[in-house]
């Protein structure tokens, strides 16, 4: 009814890898929704499993061609520090995020929180957890992420700020956003990555 109406918006959603199609990708767009962010969380078809995500990593490539080839940019979620997550796991979901190039791509920690099924299970197992609301941020100096079955929460913190910086200094990412959007967005965005962020905990 959107299209029927004609409506200029300009809109983002969420929408799940295991869910789209061309067809839905097309009718979004014209709708309006430009942007269609995802949660690819990790680039480890283990650690996908572990979680119940619906797809494995193999299916990523099909949905990104499909999305582009509909004019839509796309917002990449990934989650550094699943239960089974190590080095070599996170190192292939940042992997897999360079390969996307999405156009806004956001690096979480996983994080118990308050509420959660994973914060029960944290107090159950007897796992650190963050002694302030800070502690829960994902960009606070006192932020404290999950330790996984094989890594610490520092080692899961500093590969996360690390994927940070690799990504957004990435020359092809800043080619793409110079061709996009202009050299004042990827100026910015060269700005932007020259802050490190300052943590306690890494």
């Amino acid at each position: 009814m959107i299209i029927e109406r004609g409506y200029d918006l300009n809109m983002w959603a969420y929408a799940r890898v295991n869910t789209v199609n061309e067809t839905l990708l097309r009718r979004m767009k014209q709708a309006g929704i430009n942007w269609v962010c995802y949660g690819f969380e990790s680039g480890s078809n283990e650690v996908l499993q572990k979680i119940s995500k619906g797809y494995d990593v193999h299916t990523v490539d099909s949905v990104v061609r499909m999305t582009r080839n509909a004019g839509t940019y796309i917002l990449a979620n990934f989650i550094f520090g699943l239960p089974d997550d190590d080095l070599a796991s996170m190192q292939a979901t940042l992997d897999l995020a360079m390969r996307i190039n999405a156009e806004w791509t956001n690096f979480y920690c996983a994080m118990a929180y308050p509420g959660s099924r994973l914060y029960e299970l944290a107090i159950k197992e007897g796992w650190p957890l963050p002694e302030t609301w800070q502690g829960y941020s994902q960009y606070a100096y006192e932020t404290l992420p999950l330790p996984t079955k094989r890594l610490s929460a520092s080692d899961v913190l500093r590969f996360r700020d690390h994927a940070f910086q690799v990504y957004y200094s990435n020359p092809e990412y800043l080619d793409m956003m110079t061709r996009k959007f202009g050299p004042r967005v990827a100026d910015r965005v060269r700005e932007m990555a020259s802050h490190k962020l300052v943590r306690k905990y890494a």
